[in-house]
This record gives structure tokens, sequence and C-alpha cells, in this order.
């Protein structure tokens, strides 16, 4: 789960669906984002309109996502007894 993206969101006091919209895509998508669902990298456009919704920069998103994937890889590694 992108935690980052759940606490950048209740700091706004925005729901799923609300940033969906304002983000133009589905709140099937934008769940999938978030409960990290969505295996692997978010696209560049799409983690833009997020930022923008969210009210931080694009720069800001991706350091955020980047420790994001480095747990994920860590847990991944774990499971594979690496």
């Amino acid at each position: 789960m992108r935690l980052y993206l759940v606490n950048l969101r209740d700091k706004k006091g925005y729901s799923m669906r609300r940033v969906a919209r304002e983000a133009n895509m589905t709140v099937s998508h934008y769940s999938k984002i978030e409960n990290g669902q969505r295996a692997g990298r978010v696209t560049l456009i799409v983690m833009g309109r997020i930022a923008n919704v969210l009210d931080v920069t694009v720069d800001q998103l991706y350091k955020y996502e980047e420790s994001y994937l480095e747990e994920v890889y860590k847990k991944q590694e774990q499971k594979n007894g690496k």
C-alpha cells in the first residue's frame, strides 16, 4: 500500500473518488495505485496529475514513490530468500 498517498489525501480531506476525478482517472485505477495493486512504477503523467491534486511537487511524489518501491523490492527479495 502506498501509505504516502493515503496520508497526503487524508491531509487534504479528500476521498479516493475526489482525487481520481480531479486527476482525470477512474476511481478503480486510482484505488489500484494507492493500494499497491498496480505493480511497478506509475507513469510520470499520472504522477503529475496526482501531485497536482494533492498540492505536492512531482519531485516530492517521485521521492515518496522511490522509497515505496525500495520497500516492495526488499520484501520480494526476503520472500524469495535472497
